[in-house]
């Protein structure tokens, strides 16, 4: 006969561990530890230089900022314990907390947020999220080249007070503190490596604020932060180690979470939605995000100059084939570059969204054929993706799906993700897929990556009355006029389609049980602060 052990015995068992944690459950676990899956390998843990998920994941734990946003997108305190905004909207003075402290126990000062500031806008650095500090003042000078980094409108009052002052009033500008691209760095420890061909971020080296600090790196194998005992809220921070394990292959990841070698994936498998949903009913989770799915054209190439084939392509793409077929209804088509979720925003539409489908298809046959193309002389174009069986099967039927309807010839290439960085940044490539999840809950985050000269505008797209109301919208503090700037600006790339959008996201993965205090929100962030691990009750004899 099976039975549980009884309660009583079970706090008699773990209360040293109990108590030795600063946890109150009684079924916290002996070893709190817990393993994550996750996509690949951060580009870079340099707060300046990351630009995709897995690295912001990672840093988020290792640093602090200023401000922080909890589980339902709102701004909170974090290294700043509060912060007043000017009645003229142009100067935001944070009050850091008293005993914040570097990883190797210095004291963490007003002056190390002034650095890091001064560092991610200089040029010479080159980081493709510069552009959010282009409201601050001498930003927009500081990014052309006229002016110094040294002159950018931030300054330390005193160790514990910080000043920014905005060229004008910019409504989402505290949205922009919760990124990874501004937390602090000590100037010192950047220094130290330099110029000796070494990063210095990396484990052995790395100086961070947060609620743990970097210990190992193996890539390929696996990434380890353990608890940072300098950290000004220690006490909240329940695990003393946290792996993170790069897995490309989503079934691997799978198999890895059902045999108990990870707490968390990513992911889930393409095609097992309902499957894993049924299975695993009490670990499954599904959440909207704010990000999507698409193809970028690299519009330098002379194949996609003409509006026509872009067009043609962008129609013959079936996204409700892909999001209720293959992706067995976890998606939501989508034709506007911004995702669905994103407050005080409304999508634009697609001039032949609406058609019936075989009306669909003669439109875009004939923007094909007045681009110069048939099947006696068809496009041929190469489409990359990053290694994912699920990427894998949707460029699958996509290429058929343009072979069919318009007799283009697409060859679909695998690459490795740190390779299609490479290529997206560089402008090798004709076709390229890619997701973008939202770093802040504003449509600027999407849009504004289509202004000219951008570093993120990866279409390589121009478009002065688009750029115009790009800048129109940053400065526009009111509510009703900025949303209308910026639903005329995502009109003109539904128009114009220098990306083909498949769907917004819905971000489904496996949660063990055990763990305690772990919730994606919908940016698909989680702080591990607070997060803790229970032993699960078994069945004895």
């Amino acid at each position: 006969m099976k039975k549980y052990f009884k309660i009583s015995l079970i706090v008699s068992l773990f209360s040293s561990v109990v108590y030795a944690n600063g946890l109150k459950d009684p079924l916290a676990a002996k070893v709190q530890e817990i393993h994550i899956g996750s996509y690949d390998d951060p580009k870079s843990l340099d707060p300046a230089l990351c630009n995709e998920q897995v690295c912001d994941l990672i840093l988020i734990q290792l640093f602090e900022g200023l401000v922080k946003e909890n589980k339902v997108g709102e701004i909170e305190p974090a290294a700043a314990e509060k912060w007043v905004i000017s009645d003229d909207g142009k100067t935001y003075t944070f009050t850091l907390r008293n005993n914040l402290k570097w990883s190797d126990g210095s004291k963490l000062v007003a002056q190390d947020f002034v650095y890091a500031m001064k560092r991610l806008i200089d040029p010479n650095i080159a980081s493709e999220f510069s552009n959010i500090l282009e409201s601050v003042v001498n930003g927009k000078e500081i990014l052309s080249g006229q002016k110094n980094p040294k002159m950018l409108g931030v300054r330390a009052l005193n160790d514990t007070t910080l000043e920014i002052k905005l060229a004008q009033p910019t409504s989402y500008f505290l949205q922009y503190m919760i990124m990874h691209n501004v937390f602090p760095l000590q100037k010192k420890n950047v220094e130290k490596y330099a110029n000796k061909g070494s990063s210095f971020a990396a484990p052995g080296k790395l100086i961070s604020n947060g609620p743990f600090i970097l210990t190992s790196h193996k890539i390929g194998n696996k990434l380890t932060i353990e608890k940072n005992p300098y950290y000004w809220d220690k006490n909240s921070v329940y695990l003393n180690k946290v792996h993170f394990y790069p897995i490309v292959d989503s079934n691997t990841e799978y198999k890895m979470f059902e045999t108990g070698q990870l707490d968390i994936t990513a992911g889930i498998p393409a095609g097992q939605f309902k499957k894993l949903k049924s299975k695993h009913t009490n670990e499954f989770k599904s959440t909207p995000i704010l990000a999507n799915y698409y193809y970028v054209f690299n519009l330098n190439n002379e194949k996609f100059k003409n509006k026509n084939i872009r067009t043609a392509l962008s129609i013959a793409l079936d996204r409700d084939v892909i999001t209720q077929n293959i992706l067995e209804g976890s998606q939501l088509s989508l034709y506007d570059f911004v995702p669905y979720g994103i407050k005080d925003y409304n999508q634009a539409k697609a001039y032949w969204q609406d058609y019936p489908r075989e009306k669909q298809l003669a439109e875009a046959r004939k923007l094909y054929a007045e681009a110069g193309y048939s099947k006696e002389n068809p496009l041929k174009i190469n489409l990359a993706y990053n290694t994912s069986e699920g990427n894998k099967k949707i460029a699958t039927a996509v290429a058929s799906m343009w072979n069919k309807e318009l007799g283009v010839q697409a060859t679909i290439q695998n690459e490795e993700w740190k390779s299609l960085l490479e290529k997206r940044i560089n402008g090798d490539f004709e076709l390229i897929r890619y997701s973008y999840i939202a770093d802040i809950n504003d449509p600027i985050n999407y849009l504004i990556q289509f202004r000219t000269k951008e570093l993120q505008n990866d279409a390589r797209y121009s478009n002065k009355e688009y750029d115009k109301l790009i800048n129109d919208s940053m400065s526009e503090i009111n509510p009703v006029k900025r949303k209308k700037l910026l639903e005329q600006a995502g009109k003109i790339i539904v128009d114009e389609s220098p990306i083909i959008t498949i769907y917004s996201m819905t971000n489904s993965y496996l949660l063990k049980n055990s763990v305690v205090n772990l919730e994606k929100n919908i940016m698909t962030r989680y702080y591990l602060k607070n997060t803790y691990k229970r032993e699960q009750r078994k069945a004895i004899n």
